[in-house]
């Protein structure tokens, strides 16, 4: 990855863990010219490179592995490294790609310079979160993550940190021990994965006292999640929101500074501001669209240039998320700009909703989505995974939307709950799949 930069090449990253028509995209949107895979990868990207012009016919594909099955043993491919010196890149010249997460179509990528990463490691990492030489980061999301990138890539090795890679997948279980046998300071984690760590029986954990925080981004934090992570462990949650398109985390809480259930304050050195669908900014306390604009703003999406164009506009990031902002500067997260419904004519969070509904002890996951009534108007559908002890019925239907009207404005409350047996889907952010929610269920 390092070494791709340093030669003046563009870089992508793309999830290892993907069926070969995921690749089949891939390939024909990057048109690369050199492959780097995992062994792991191997047998579903190499169905897609079958098919593809690109990395040489397969002569390029390097796979990284001790004993290749295919393709350039990675191994013996740097073996024979040469001293060279760094390309003569510019701060302005295109360094890496980072793939949007397609939820409202197809993944494309946000064009980054070698600019970009040294500014939001020093205004975020360094002078807003305060990572540090002594540190030792850990991370449960995976590389490819643009948000891992940062945090357990990029921000350590910027201050002379340590940090901790691992090719097994990122278990509970492994996870703790890997914090406890390596003293970890810093995990970089996702609200899926820290319910799953309070799952955990309490004696297959190991002590994570060594942590000073925890960085939690790539979807919504329930305030519930955090306090019950806070009553069991005492770890700070640094609690985010970045994107594709601003390379990194611009919305943050910090150490000594957390607000639970806000995605905390605006990093300095980036510049937002709310508006409405005219365009117009909107009061203090209002619902309104994110627009951003700081010196890690992507310059385009490549071969989108109608996307471009909407997204990307005179140096501002139009997001298309929903946020609100209280008096004293902290950010709420309301969704995105499609997920919001209106119920009554007035706009409904479905993630107030959701927040809600996860305080039920018996609610292991849950999504609000909007759908028409026999009168054609638009009510919120809660889609409600239980956990094992709790079985569905009609009077446990009506028990949730209760629990709802209790503690939201009635309107906000469930229409309906419709009852999953399997876990809801999720895409390869470890997202829960809203799109393909909306599109069953809607």
């Amino acid at each position: 990855w390092f070494g791709a930069l340093k030669a003046g090449a563009v870089v992508t990253q793309i999830n290892p863990l993907l069926p070969a028509k995921d690749y089949e995209y891939y390939l024909s949107y990057v048109k690369p010219q050199f492959a780097f895979v995992d062994e792991q990868s191997l047998p579903e990207f190499g169905k897609a490179l079958a098919s593809s012009r690109h990395c040489g016919g397969g002569k390029d594909l390097i796979v990284v592995s001790e004993n290749s099955p295919g393709g350039k043993p990675f191994g013996a491919w740097i073996a024979r490294e040469t001293d060279a010196e760094p390309w003569a890149t510019k701060k302005d010249d295109p360094a890496v790609w980072l793939f949007t997460s397609g939820t409202t179509g197809k993944s494309k990528g946000a064009v980054h310079t070698h600019g970009h990463f040294p500014f939001n490691t020093e205004v975020y990492a360094k002078q807003f979160i305060g990572i540090r030489e002594s540190d030792i980061t850990i991370s449960g999301a995976r590389l490819f993550f643009g948000y891992a990138t940062g945090t357990n890539l990029m921000f350590p090795f910027a201050v002379g940190a340590s940090t901790v890679l691992f090719r097994e997948a990122p278990t509970p279980e492994l996870l703790f021990d890997k914090i406890a046998r390596h003293r970890a300071s810093v995990f970089t984690s996702v609200p899926t994965l820290i319910n799953k760590m309070l799952q955990t029986p309490k004696e297959k954990r190991r002590e994570i006292s060594s942590l000073r925080f925890m960085w939690s981004a790539g979807e919504p934090l329930p305030r519930d999640l955090n306090a019950r992570w806070d009553a069991a462990f005492g770890v700070p949650i640094i609690d985010g929101i970045g994107s594709a398109e601003s390379f990194h985390i611009y919305i943050s809480n910090r150490p000594g500074d957390v607000r639970p259930g806000s995605l905390g304050k605006l990093v300095p050195g980036y510049e937002a501001k709310l508006v409405d669908d005219d365009g117009r900014e909107i009061a203090q306390g209002d619902i309104g669209t994110l627009w951003l604009k700081g010196d890690s703003a992507a310059l385009y999406y490549h071969s989108a240039y109608e996307k471009s164009k909407e997204h990307l506009r005179g140096g501002w990031i139009v997001s298309g998320d929903k946020f609100r902002q209280d008096a004293e500067g902290y950010w709420y997260y309301e969704g995105r700009g499609d997920d919001l419904l209106k119920s009554g004519g007035i706009y409904v969070s479905p993630h107030e909703v959701e927040n809600c509904l996860l305080q039920h002890e018996a609610v292991r996951e849950c999504c609000v989505i909007g759908r028409k009534d026999e009168h054609g108007l638009e009510k919120p559908l809660a889609l409600v995974v239980l956990k094992e002890k709790s079985r569905p019925s009609p009077d446990f239907e009506a028990e949730l939307i209760g629990f709802a009207k209790a503690r939201l404005a009635r309107y906000k409350a469930p229409h309906w709950i419709r009852f999953e047996t399997n876990p809801l889907p999720r895409n390869d952010r470890d997202k829960i799949d809203r799109k393909r929610l909306k599109a069953l269920h809607g």
